[in-house]
């Protein structure tokens, strides 16, 4: 047989032409620079524990003590070594730069979808380009949402084959579904997976419907079992993380809460039940004709930026108010912030509009119902469909940011607009005829002039806080003088707005033009095929690149780049001050803690991790971090922005943190309790500074002046907070960075890992057990709910009673007790039902949940070891039942392709 290499041109020039794109795109990268990513930062502060301990143990943490007290590792950075998808997804990737290997991923994505739907491969690599240049992916990109654009590539492909599966090709459809979607899966951004399912099922109801229709059950049957079997298959690989995140799930911040009461101060909810509340869900939707941003970015502002950075606008505002104006957010929608709007491009979304009207093809009915779902959802009204999803569509209410359900419309744009084209330009048969063609272009050119020439249709230019701020200005003041200024500047900002709003109406009106005369042109045979191909490349991708260019691109002054930021061999983070003075402090209490440091250097130095880096600088210093936390347990806290960081994880365990889904009952004691303790903290600091100085200012005068300024150079290096906080003394907080370039604030109060409590009270509800929370000696006493029934007080403990920690292992803890009874002991540990179990000299034993939050356990009197181990039987489960999925999955893969590959036997005789 000959190998036909003509028939493989288009693709191999497609996957070269991914990455020439994704590496021109992000070009810096090969020049010595790496991209500025918030979450990435974050992500290494949050995972650093996990990334040791499996340095330095070869096995995985499932637990981490670096944030909010502790919680499961399964979304931060859990390693499930049976998946093997999780290997195909890095080959996929090429071995290039991240950020690049993910832009390839997501075209090459959506050009075997295109394969899939038998579109020809020009025009796949078209819509692969403008898949790939969707701002939702340069976005998150430049964020470091990294695992929800991994997600998003797979999309398009676990599609193309669900419905290839459908459309006489049932094996290989069904194959190319499982492996896909469990790709997508393997990728752990759930949210993602979930709003595929709406896709998915849409389309997979349509297709049986049609096949019904037609009276073709056995390919239907065909279908439906292929997809179910591949299905599973997809999703076995990938089962770790799904039963492990299910299982975690119900006890954050979006499973059901036990309390009826609410914290002082806190809204009131209308239905507190499970999952977040509706105002967090909505925050990031879209406001009043926000939507439209999906074809012209600028309908809201795009961004939050100063108005003043765009100099083409700030030249038209009244120069009296100008430098007001300049400063004020150029960004008017609906959303709490913004980087950027979701944009799909203008012409594709013109073709996809042809492609509903036009196409025959039963796919676009779905394709219909959920960009209308999609464009409903992304709406911030927190009434009608958000309400009935929000509180009636099983799990829906998981997820925040809901607006990312457009995401759909990032699939379903191209795979439609791309479909009508290769329909149009094969002169496959299309419904109606040319009049009804001009008529549809001359009804999108109309609705684009409407838009330009009448901008209120877009609703407001001023956001409601903005329009409150005027008002109470104008309430101020009876000056006419002033009131007539402030109409003045209210109208300038309002037409800055006009200007930014109608400058991208009027480009999109432009590519409307382009896209409805190309389509047009092609219907009326006025041009060839492939100048239609090759002029709708030009504008699509000319299209959808020049605004992904307005949020992440290479601009810079010549010297640097604005997005990115030199490559380094330092670390992501080096300690400062305040981290120093608590390695100084502590280490003296560990012994041959030098040697245990070196040991850690040097294993280090030969993890792939840092072995990239070219003598990563710190390194030795870090390593005594490491060994510091690896032989110690003890927490510290940031009081710059404690939940919202993860600097402080980089190199201690932190009663603070970063993530969405931290344990919802260590959320509710931060909201009862930690908050109002961090209030009084402030105020004992002040207390202590002013006592010294009065010391001070008796033994040398000073002026009321000078006063604030001797204040303010008073440092303090100890503090006791035995009656202001007994819950951040329970979690063992001995040091608070007040200033991270000055030493660390020692807390002399600190309960300590473990300790005997004598007195047991008790609970009825988890109402009472959060309240007694206000009053309680934590030290000497604990609050039990009446559950945990084996729990009581301990008569006669006797002051000498202790238990200290021998071992420190994330997994494992290993304790020595001595008592003179038996005694509720308590952990300084983060409760937790799902694997947390103890064992008194080898043999396992009840274990209670003490003050909310904590771990405790009856010891008996006398000497004991007590070992703590996380033994979560979901994580074991699953690993031999990933390890047969992947097994299952790529070897019937690598059968059915193959087979599919293989020359026909009219093949065989021709040759």
């Amino acid at each position: 047989m000959k190998l036909n290499l003509k028939s493989l041109i288009p693709h191999v020039v497609a996957i070269a032409a991914f990455i020439l794109v994704s590496c021109m795109y992000f070009s810096p990268l090969f020049e010595g620079y790496t991209l500025r990513q918030g979450d990435v930062q974050q992500y290494k502060g949050m995972s650093k524990e996990i990334e040791d301990y499996r340095i330095l143990n070869g096995k995985e943490a499932l637990w981490t003590n670096a944030m909010f007290g502790g919680m499961p590792a399964y979304q931060i950075s859990t390693d499930y070594p049976n998946n093997y998808l999780g290997k195909v997804n890095q080959y996929l990737h090429l071995g290039l730069p991240r950020p690049v290997g993910l832009m390839f991923i997501a075209m090459l994505g959506f050009y075997i979808f295109a394969l899939c739907l038998r579109i020809n491969p020009w025009l796949g690599l078209i819509g692969g380009l403008a898949f790939g240049l969707s701002t939702i992916n340069v976005l998150y990109i430049g964020a470091g949402h990294i695992t929800k654009v991994n997600a998003i590539a797979y999309m398009a492909p676990a599609l193309g084959g669900l419905i290839l599966a459908f459309r006489g090709k049932w094996l290989i459809g069904a194959a190319v579904f499982g492996l896909f979607l469990g790709l997508n899966m393997t990728c752990n951004h759930f949210q993602m997976t979930y709003y595929l399912l709406f896709l998915l099922g849409a389309v997979a109801l349509t297709e049986v419907i049609r096949l019904a229709m037609q009276k073709d059950f056995v390919p239907a049957a065909k279908a439906v079992g292929g997809l179910a079997l591949f299905g599973l298959l997809g999703v076995l690989p990938g089962i770790g993380n799904v039963l492990s995140t299910l299982e975690y799930s119900k006890y954050t911040t979006r499973g059901t809460t036990e309390l009826t009461i609410k914290p002082k101060g806190a809204p009131k909810e209308q239905r507190a039940t499970e999952g977040l509340n509706t105002e967090y869900i909505l925050e990031y939707n879209y406001g009043k004709g926000e939507i439209l941003s999906i074809i012209a970015p600028n309908a809201k502002g795009a961004k939050d930026d100063m108005i003043g950075n765009d100099e083409g606008i700030i030249e038209q505002v009244d120069s009296r108010y100008a430098q007001q104006i300049g400063q004020m957010n150029r960004y008017w929608g609906g959303q709490r912030m913004s980087g950027g709007a979701f944009y799909f491009g203008a012409v594709m979304c013109v073709l996809f509009i042809f492609g509903l009207i036009f196409l025959k093809d039963w796919m676009k009915w779905p394709f219909l119902v959920i960009t209308l779902l999609a464009l409903l959802l992304a709406s911030k009204d927190p009434g009608g469909i958000n309400d009935f999803f929000i509180h009636k569509v099983p799990m829906y209410n998981k997820f925040r940011d809901s607006k990312m359900i457009l995401v759909l419309i990032q699939v379903m744009f191209p795979a439609l607009g791309i479909l009508f084209l290769d329909h149009l330009i094969a002169k496959r048969e299309l419904q109606f005829g040319k009049k009804i063609a001009l008529y549809t272009a001359g009804g999108l050119v109309f609705i684009g002039l409407i838009l330009y020439a009448v901008p209120s249709i877009s609703g407001s230019f001023m956001r409601a806080d903005e329009i409150a701020q005027f008002d109470k200005a104008l309430a101020g003041t009876k000056d006419p003088s002033q009131i007539q200024q402030f109409g003045e500047m209210k109208e300038a900002l309002i037409q800055a707005r006009v200007s930014i709003y109608r400058t991208d109406v009027g480009r999109l009106l432009f590519l409307i033009l382009v896209g409805a005369g190309l389509i047009l042109a092609a219907i009326y045979e006025k041009i060839s095929k492939g100048v239609i191909i090759g002029a709708a490349l030009v504008a699509i991708v000319g299209d959808n690149l020049s605004v992904c260019r307005r949020y992440l691109n290479s601009d810079g002054d010549g010297a640097t780049y604005n997005a990115y930021e030199e490559t380094s061999n330092r670390l992501p983070n080096s300690p400062q001050q305040a981290d120093l003075s608590i390695l100084n402090r502590e280490k003296g209490g560990i012994a041959n803690f030098d040697a245990k440091a070196n040991e850690i250097n040097a294993k280090m130095k030969s993890a792939p991790i840092y072995a990239d880096l070219d003598n990563p600088l710190g390194l030795d210093e870090q390593a005594q971090f490491v060994a510091l936390n690896f032989n110690s347990d003890y927490r510290v806290l940031t009081m710059n922005n404690p939940f919202n960081e993860t600097s402080t994880s980089y190199f201690h365990k932190s009663i603070g943190g970063y993530h969405g889904a931290k344990l919802k009952r260590y959320q509710e004691v931060v909201d009862f309790h930690i908050s109002t303790e961090l209030q009084q903290l402030n105020q004992a600091i002040s207390d202590e500074k002013n006592k010294r100085l009065q010391v001070y200012a008796q033994t040398m005068p000073i002026t009321k002046e000078s006063a604030q300024g001797v204040f303010d150079t008073i440092q303090i290096d100890q503090i006791n907070l035995a009656d202001k906080a007994p819950v951040l003394n329970m979690l063992n907080l001995k040091y608070f960075i007040l200033d991270p370039t000055k030493p660390a604030l020692a807390n002399a109060a600190a309960n300590g890992e473990a300790w005997f409590v004598a007195t047991i009270k008790r609970a009825a509800n988890a109402n009472e057990e959060m309240t007694k929370l206000s009053d309680l000696d934590t030290k000497r006493e604990a609050v039990v709910h009446a559950e945990f029934k084996g729990v009581q007080s301990a008569k006669g403990l006797d002051s000498a009673a202790s238990i200290k920690l021998l071992h420190y292992g994330v997994n494992e803890l290993k304790y020595v007790s001595q008592a003179n009874v038996k005694a509720p002991a308590i952990f300084s540990e983060i409760w937790y039902p799902e694997g947390w179990n103890c064992y008194v000299d080898g043999k396992q034993v009840e274990v209670f949940r003490a003050n909310y939050i904590l771990r405790g356990t009856m010891i008996p009197a006398g000497k004991h070891t007590i070992e703590w181990k996380f033994e979560p039987a979901t994580y074991a489960k699953s690993e031999s039942m990933a390890l047969m999925g992947s097994v299952s999955l790529l070897l019937s893969c690598l059968v059915i392709f193959g087979m599919a590959l293989r020359p026909k036997q009219e093949e065989k005789e021709a040759a």
